[in-house]
Order: structure tokens, then C-alpha cells, then sequence
């Protein structure tokens, strides 16, 4: 939702006699707090997810995407297959 226009308020002195301004800015105060009141209830009546609800909504993983990351660790392992780490080539002078 788009907020209103902020309005200006102004306070007016007639005779000694102020007006007008905690008047509009209770107003806008009390319309503030019916929009947030609304966006509050509009996230409590968002609809849950069910038994019915696609995997992508529950948040289920897929299955052939687990198969895809696992690779041959699938069933096997939680930790992805990574390939064989190729042993360090010596230095030339023999040192490390």
C-alpha cells in the first residue's frame, strides 16, 4: 500500500485560543496506526502451507536435486562429493 500524501498541519492563535495543530496530528497519528493495523492483519491472514501445498511452498527438499549435490555420496554421506585432492608437487631443492 502507498501512504497518503503527509499533510501539512498548522496551528492557528485567535485571541489567545490555539487550534488546530494536536488536532491534525492526532488524525494523522490514528491514520498511521490503521494502516500498520491492516498490513498487520493482512500478514496474519496469509494462507499456511498444508499437506496439499507444493514442495517449494512447505520448503521440501527435492529429491533428484539432493541426488544432483550428493552425487555418489547419495545415501551414502550428508557431506557432497568432491573430487580426489591431488597430492602437492615437490618443491625443486628438496625443501618444503
Amino acid at each position: 500500500m502507498v501512504p497518503p500524501p503527509a499533510e501539512l498541519c498548522v496551528q492557528v492563535d485567535v485571541g489567545g485560543d490555539r487550534a488546530g495543530h494536536l488536532d491534525c496530528a492526532a488524525e494523522v497519528l490514528q491514520r498511521a496506526a490503521r494502516l500498520a493495523q491492516g498490513q498487520a492483519r493482512a500478514a496474519f491472514e496469509a494462507p499456511t502451507p498444508d499437506a496439499r501445498s507444493s514442495d517449494l511452498t512447505v520448503g521440501v527438499v527435492n529429491q533428484s536435486a539432493v541426488r544432483q549435490r550428493l552425487g555418489a555420496n547419495f545415501s551414502v554421506s550428508v557431506h557432497p562429493q568432491r573430487p580426489v585432492r591431488p597430492a602437492p608437487t615437490p618443491r625443486p631443492g628438496g625443501r618444503p
